[in-house]
């Protein structure tokens, strides 16, 4: 390659490298958090209880991504910036629930060919800056696999003290509220299974 060209290739370069340095410099790193602990709220129990799939959970915006939400005052919804989940949250919450059952003595998995489904919507994933709480409600079902009929379903509602709204303090307390509704979920679901 020649000089000329070489000198093209590199302005042509340039450019795109620039945009890209300056992007990185428009947004500031974000804290990246996992709901680490959220599991571990539920005791172990030695004695089994029945199988059960764990369909991934269903979200509306903006709970179904990364972002952490607060509901503010006057019932409006925003995220938080510089944080979010380290996964889209209905999948996040999937694995901790899985863990939660498992420690709850039962055989639960993403698919496990037992007949039944445990099926959960996220009602509230969020902190509540009027009551300084962090909430999360879960409505759980569990389903049968083939007829899709509703067995039985629940309710459950998990809250800490939120008294800080910003980054890993807000996420802390949604992973306390979290290990309690997963924990209540994980109960209630060996009891019916």
């Amino acid at each position: 390659m020649g000089w000329r060209k070489a000198g093209i290739w590199l302005a042509k370069l340039r450019a795109p490298c620039v945009a890209l340095a300056v992007a990185g410099c428009a947004q500031p790193a974000s804290q990246v958090f996992d709901l680490a602990g959220a599991s571990a709220m539920t005791r172990v129990s030695a004695i089994g209880a029945g199988a059960v799939s764990v369909r991934q959970p269903v979200a509306v915006a903006p709970t179904n991504g990364y972002r952490i939400v607060v509901r503010d005052a006057d019932a409006s919804v925003l995220v938080l910036p510089g944080v979010q989940w380290s996964e889209p949250l209905p999948r996040l919450l999937r694995e901790r629930l899985i863990e939660s059952l498992r420690r709850a003595g039962v055989a639960a998995a993403r698919v496990t060919g037992s007949g039944r489904a445990l099926t959960t919507d996220i009602r509230r994933f969020e902190i509540d800056v009027a009551r300084n709480v962090a909430v999360v409600e879960i409505y759980a079902r569990i389903v049968d696999e083939n007829s899709g009929v509703e067995r039985a379903g629940q309710n459950v509602i998990g809250e800490a003290p939120a008294p800080e709204r910003a980054g890993a303090p807000a996420a802390m307390a949604l992973a306390e509220a979290a290990g309690q509704a997963l924990a209540r979920v994980a109960s209630w679901a060996r009891g019916k299974l």
